[in-house]
């Protein structure tokens, strides 16, 4: 009788251990399928932006000025679907990719991620997308982006903001290009806030990474962003 009240304790506890072994097995595959996911996600964004890069080369005259004078482009911020709305509060917003140039060794830095949003008030009617690349001028405009906080574009955010086609491209810290149905033209930032998101940062990474540590090329490149890379040194070297 003792010899059976043992054995069955012995089942219970053996039973047990399976069972905070698959317990412990299902939570660690849930947690890899779940980090794979992110992964993947900040890796579409980024083939999505090479897309968008790529277009812009291909438009006549439109990357010519910046090949001519290269010392004019510090970075450039590439949004592959800037959503916006319009309901009875109007907004808009992205997901997107600041690349910062390397002025000592040449080539460009790996893409650090940025969200963009912004809302305005008043009756609008829609919902419509668009690529938008931004090309940024000025070092100075370019420290306001890497910072940990966020960066607010138009006169109260601290650098002067423009868009192709109003005045030409000099005398602005920032200037905007914006794909929507079938050409490039010109897009206002007023308004417009592009702060850092340490997620899309850290999972990518695989570790806690702060923009300017990416910037600044301190951070090695994923083999994932080698053709969007690519794509920049083709305009400068």
């Amino acid at each position: 009788m003792k010899t059976d009240l043992r054995t069955k304790c012995s089942f219970a506890f053996v039973a047990a251990g399976m069972t905070l072994v698959l317990s412990g097995s299902l939570l660690a595959g849930s947690a890899t399928r779940s980090s794979a996911e992110e992964i993947n996600q900040q890796q579409q964004l980024v083939e999505q932006a090479t897309l968008t890069f790529e277009r812009f080369l291909a438009e006549p005259g439109l990357a010519a000025g910046y090949r001519v004078k290269p010392d004019n482009m510090k970075a450039v911020f590439i949004v592959p679907k800037l959503w916006r709305g319009a309901f009875v509060v109007g907004g808009s917003g992205g997901r997107g990719l600041l690349l910062a140039r390397d002025f000592l060794k040449g080539g460009w830095s790996p893409p650090a991620f940025y969200t963009m949003s912004s809302t305005s008030f008043g009756p609008q009617i829609g919902v419509d997308s668009s690529e938008l690349i931004l090309i940024v001028q000025t070092f100075s405009a370019l420290e306001r982006f890497s910072g940990k906080g966020t960066a607010r574009l138009g006169v109260d955010g601290g650098f002067t903001v423009g868009s192709y086609g109003e005045g030409g491209t000099t005398g602005v810290d920032v200037i905007s290009f914006a794909w929507s149905k079938g050409a490039f033209m010109g897009f206002s930032l007023q308004g417009f806030a592009i702060s850092a998101s340490p997620k899309d940062n850290e999972s990518y990474y695989a570790a806690p990474v702060n923009p300017e540590e990416i910037l600044s090329n301190k951070i090695a490149a994923p083999p994932g962003a080698a053709q969007l890379r690519a794509a920049l040194s083709g305009l400068i070297p």
